[in-house]
């Protein structure tokens, strides 16, 4: 990893008395850590520094209409009120567009140390590796962890091996609970009143499509599937071999870059370019970015599907079914694909959440380790707020209560994008009571079976699913041409879909030597030398 000469450094070693003293990372730019003078957990959790001190923590900015400054409201202050004012230390939230966050990241990383963010952080392990590998991150020492983050210690331990680069521990990983709330909704009340029963393969589910096409329930321009543009990560998954080979995962499983040359995604293009040519796909799915088309499909009656996570959307089944009287939902059972003989392989999240690394120029990298501590040991109100205020509690579940609006009001997706840096979902210790806890907070009132059922098909297939290979080096060709791929991706995945049937594999053919030239050949190289080296 290179490295990097840190340009701020401690004016001075803080003291506790007989304790000793109040020491920083034992990694590069911050104070060394003394292990034989580890403060006691009251202590830490007591000192009171004599000066104050800041830290500046990143926070997502998702641009979502109608919700608060998300550097300054209720929440952020109620951080600072509860944790910075017990330290003595100003807690500043620095907003990261969501979509922009690698760009803003940089840009930040290349002003003055002062106006970086004393975290750096993302969903994506090859991006915060390409940043560990520019020098960003201080290393980090075990002893330090444990001494002003015990309890995160403990919680994310086991996955310390996803926290190393080159041999040195530079990263932070929060914790993933499993989560059951991305889901296909269709039209119960269509199948019902067509007759049809549940599929029990691909070409049953496509039999349904071409019911809800030729029945026009939605009226002119009904829509059997909605599709969108999509991004990098394309799901060929139900043509994927199983088992995959270690090899075949490390080159072509990737959500930064779509594997166009790999034989399933051949399978898969030319699947939906069936699909779109039989008039059973959203018309104009190319002009889709965002999937809000989709969404306005579904929720005004014209479609029959609709993929997405309830999270996210948690009001499309109720606006659904205020536009239209009757409409009913739920979810497809999983079923054993007979290609297969067993469930469709599917992708398996990462075992870990976000993932972050301590920015180099931090100052003080003990305050931000009492942050994270904080954030763990406070993790309840943080996801759920004021009890009759915000949730209320159902058993032993707690319950966020719709339509809440007043100024203390949680912020996107109960708080997430403040406590994902600990962990991923809600995890209430219990796999039955978090089944139930995902059903009350993401599905509306009558169809909480929604995620139980997700949850059923998540067991019944768990067997068949696996993680993207993960380097323990960045992809440095990926990284370089990310964005040209993703251009160069979307343009062809759009010709392909759309064109002829006849005209596909010429067209399959071209489009795979043009993507190779444009860098993808590169990409599958250095993957291919970094897996032989791995291995």
């Amino acid at each position: 990893m290179k490295k990097r000469v840190l340009s701020i450094f401690l004016a001075a070693a803080l003291t506790v008395g007989a304790a000793g003293a109040l020491s920083g990372c034992g990694g590069k730019g911050g104070a060394n850590v003394d292990t034989d003078e580890i403060m006691s957990r009251e202590d830490v959790e007591n000192y009171v520094y004599p000066e104050q001190v800041e830290i500046k923590i990143p926070v997502y900015d998702r641009g979502n209409a109608g919700q608060a400054n998300v550097t300054d409201n209720y929440w952020t202050k109620y951080v600072q009120q509860e944790f910075g004012d017990k330290h003595n230390i100003k807690v500043t939230f620095i907003s990261i567009p969501r979509k922009e966050e690698v760009t803003m990241f940089n840009q930040l990383l290349a002003g003055k140390p002062e106006n970086q963010p004393d975290i750096i952080f993302n969903y994506d392990y090859p991006t915060i590796v390409s940043f560990a590998d520019q020098g960003a991150f201080q290393t980090l020492d075990e002893e330090m962890i444990k001494k002003y983050a015990p309890d995160f210690y403990e919680r994310t331990k086991e996955l310390d091996e996803y926290t190393y680069v080159d041999g040195e521990k530079v990263f932070l990983a929060a914790t993933r609970p499993d989560a059951y709330n991305f889901v296909t909704l269709v039209r119960k009340d269509w199948m019902d009143q067509l007759g049809i029963a549940e599929p029990t393969s691909k070409e049953e589910y496509v039999e349904m499509l071409k019911k809800f096409r030729d029945a026009k329930l939605g009226g002119e321009g009904t829509i059997p599937s909605t599709y969108t543009l999509g991004n990098a990560n394309y799901g060929n998954y139900q043509f994927r071999p199983y088992p995959l080979s270690d090899e075949d995962n490390a080159l072509y499983s990737d959500i930064t870059v779509a594997s166009l040359t790999w034989e399933p995604t051949y399978n898969q293009l030319k699947w939906d370019n069936m699909l779109y040519n039989e008039g059973l796909i959203s018309p104009e799915w190319y002009l889709d970015k965002d999937g809000s088309k989709a969404r306005e499909a579904f929720v005004s009656g014209k479609a029959g599907t609709y993929a997405d996570y309830l999270s996210k959307n948690p009001d499309v089944i109720n606006t659904l079914k205020q536009n239209v009287p009757g409409a009913d939902v739920t979810i497809l059972s999983s079923y054993d694909d007979p290609d297969f003989g067993h469930p469709t392989p599917s992708r398996r999240d990462n075992p870990f959440g976000m993932i972050s690394g301590i920015n180099i120029n931090c100052a003080h990298p003990e305050a931000v380790m009492m942050y994270f501590e904080w954030l763990n040991d406070n993790m309840f109100v943080m996801q759920n707020g004021i009890e009759g205020v915000t949730y209320t509690m159902d058993g032993d579940v707690p319950v966020l209560i719709d339509g809440y609006e007043g100024e203390d009001r949680l912020n996107y997706n109960g708080n997430k994008d403040m406590w994902c840096l600990v962990i991923e979902g809600r995890d209430l210790g219990d796999e039955k009571l978090n089944v139930e806890a995902q059903a009350k907070s993401f599905a509306p009132t009558g169809y909480e079976f929604i995620i139980e059922k997700s949850y059923d098909n998540f067991v019944k297939s768990d067997e068949y699913r696996y993680t993207d290979y993960i380097f323990s080096k960045p992809v440095t060709s990926l990284t370089a041409s990310a964005g040209t791929l993703l251009d160069n991706w979307l343009v062809h995945k759009t010709e392909l879909i759309n064109c002829k049937p006849e005209e596909f594999d010429a067209k399959y053919e071209a489009a795979c030597a043009d993507y190779l030239s444009a860098g993808y050949q590169q990409v599958l190289d250095e993957k291919k030398q970094l897996f032989d080296e791995e291995n």
